[in-house]
């Protein structure tokens, strides 16, 4: 039988689908948008939550023209020790003007976190890992790697920035009052999510430029310090003249008198962030494109303690990987506690003198007294603390889950370890992590109060049920990692945890049902801060948090792994 000699025939090319390559596997933005998606999740609902309890907040409590007199009274007379903690008084009468002076700079920090943990390891940490050789030994280019890898951030902080945008108008239109001013056009709402996305993305952009030569860790702290550091010294800059001249080099300084939701816009004060973005994410992908990959020139810092190290056994070994995002959260928690607290005794003085004030916080905050520094705490730690810490097990969650998402879990079960220690060891070490931010969380607020010359004990101590829930939310990822998949096991703490927030905060105000309110997990343990537990609630969190682990475990052996 004759073969005809010649050319292989070859296949058609298989195409992606579109879907794939936005989202998926079927580019490396694609990817590296569904490997965010925890990410972009817990800080659009942070952001979203916190201007719609905004809203709610002070259209409830500021709902008469004598009312914004006295709020404007109180702000203008308070301590410029306390202002320097907020932005530029503009329109504080107003909702927006109050929201963008009490909460704006808040936004920005929260959404430049973001930005620099995310950009600052978006390729220095694979290169390290070597995830990174084998994509770039393939007919991608490290510049299109970088370039897609860049992008997909870009993406998801546009889309974080679009539903901030929305809610920034329907949060006005829904809570405040057109005739006191309170009405946010499209135009201010617009306004202020860009200014918001561009103080994210110049905080970004130096972790970007940077982590190619100094890697993740001194990429992520020196672009952290700048966006911390400058948000701190440009809000003093005015009470303190020695801090004029770094102030200027700051980005929330040049976009000071930019106060869209307050009606007062300075769009040309945006050109030269957004320029440096451009500049240093230019940097960033040359940088890539021309070293060696995970070739870097770490800043040196102190190492951790060999007994921290995780080598002894599985629980050493995860407790280990959790316990440095577990100081990062904790360390931001207490620093936001300490300003806080410190501010409780000059904020409740001012509130004090002023009657109407007073009537309408005591009318709006039974059942403890707002003056006293566990009251402040109570009103303004409290709820947001509930968040935070129950995001950071969202995330550490998400690290135990890891294991098996990165196919890591295949090799450790091929040792003597049995899939019920994995989960149990794992699970462990999460918690392990959730009291530690706690413990780093009650040392902010102990020094924040007692800086205060307030009581210490009390405020300090109403950190604890404020752990138990994000315990209590840990538990519920491990139940739906171990009996379903833990692919989704910190996005669904995280979910767990918004809803919950967002619940606690709105049913009151809006008179809903009071089942409605209890279906809150939150709502469940009392007023911590000022001394009232509710011992049930607390044993609840507890029972949920063991059960959940239990349940996970058993689980892990009943379904195969992925």
């Amino acid at each position: 039988m004759a073969v005809a000699a010649g050319s292989p025939s070859l296949g058609r090319a298989s195409t992606v689908p579109l879907r794939s390559r936005l989202y998926g596997f079927g580019s490396i933005y694609a990817k590296t948008i569904r490997d965010s998606r925890l990410a972009f999740l817990i800080v659009a609902g942070l952001l979203g939550g916190i201007m719609l309890a905004g809203d709610m907040a002070f259209g409830t409590a500021y709902a008469t023209p004598a009312s914004r007199v006295d709020l404007k009274t109180v702000i203008d007379t308070i301590p410029a020790a306390l202002k320097g903690l907020y932005g530029n008084p503009v329109n504080v009468e107003t909702l927006g003007g109050s929201l963008s002076w009490k909460y704006g700079p808040f936004f920005a920090l929260i959404a430049g976190l973001w930005s620099v943990m995310a950009l600052s390891g978006t390729l220095a940490s694979e290169a390290q890992r070597g995830s990174l050789d084998m994509v770039a030994a393939s007919p991608f280019g490290k510049r299109r790697i970088a370039l897609e890898k860049l992008a997909a951030h870009l993406t998801g902080m546009f889309l974080a920035m679009a539903f901030l945008a929305i809610l920034t108008y329907v949060g006005a239109a829904a809570f405040g009052q057109p005739s006191l001013g309170d009405q946010i056009p499209v135009q201010g709402a617009v306004g202020f999510a860009l200014w918001v996305g561009l103080i994210a993305l110049a905080s970004g952009s130096v972790a970007w430029g940077l982590a190619p030569f100094v890697g993740r860790a001194s990429a992520a702290g020196v672009a952290g310090a700048l966006l911390i550091g400058g948000y701190a010294i440009s809000g003093y800059s005015a009470s303190v003249p020695a801090l004029r001249l770094p102030a200027d080099l700051s980005w929330f300084h040049w976009t000071a008198n930019h106060v869209p939701m307050a009606g007062q816009y300075d769009w040309p004060s945006l050109v030269p962030v957004a320029i440096l973005i451009v500049v240093l994410f230019a940097v960033g992908v040359v940088a890539f494109d021309r070293r060696d990959l995970g070739a870097t020139s770490a800043i040196p810092v102190p190492a951790m303690p060999g007994a921290l190290l995780g080598t002894k056994g599985p629980t050493g070994r995860a407790f280990g990987e959790r316990l440095p995002m577990a100081l990062a959260w904790g360390t931001g928690l207490a620093v936001f506690a300490a300003l806080i607290a410190a501010s409780s005794r000059s904020f409740a003085e001012e509130i004090a003198k002023s009657s109407e004030t007073f009537k309408l916080f005591t009318t709006l905050f039974k059942g403890y007294d707002i003056t006293t520094g566990g009251g402040f705490l109570q009103l303004m730690f409290a709820y947001v603390g509930y968040m935070v810490i129950g995001l950071a097990a969202a995330v550490l969650v998400s690290g135990w889950a890891s294991d098996e998402q990165d196919g890591r879990l295949e090799m450790l079960l091929a040792a003597p370890l049995g899939r019920v220690r994995w989960a149990l060891s794992g699970g462990v070490a999460v918690l392990g992590g959730i009291a530690v931010i706690t413990v780093v969380a009650m040392l902010g607020v102990a020094i924040g109060v007692a800086a205060a010359g307030t009581d210490v004990l009390t405020p300090t101590l109403g950190v604890v049920p404020i752990g138990l829930f994000a315990a209590a939310a840990a538990g519920i990822g491990f139940a739906v990692g171990g009996l379903f998949r833990n692919s989704i096991a910190g996005e669904s703490v995280a979910v767990f945890v918004i809803v919950t927030f967002l619940i606690d905060m709105l049913a009151p105000p809006l008179n809903l049902p009071d089942w409605f309110h209890q279906l809150a997990l939150s709502a469940h343990v009392g007023l911590p801060m000022v001394g009232q537990w509710d011992p049930l609630g607390t044993a609840v969190c507890v029972a949920i948090a063991a059960g959940g682990l239990l349940l996970g475990a058993w689980g892990m052996t009943r379904r195969d792994v992925d």
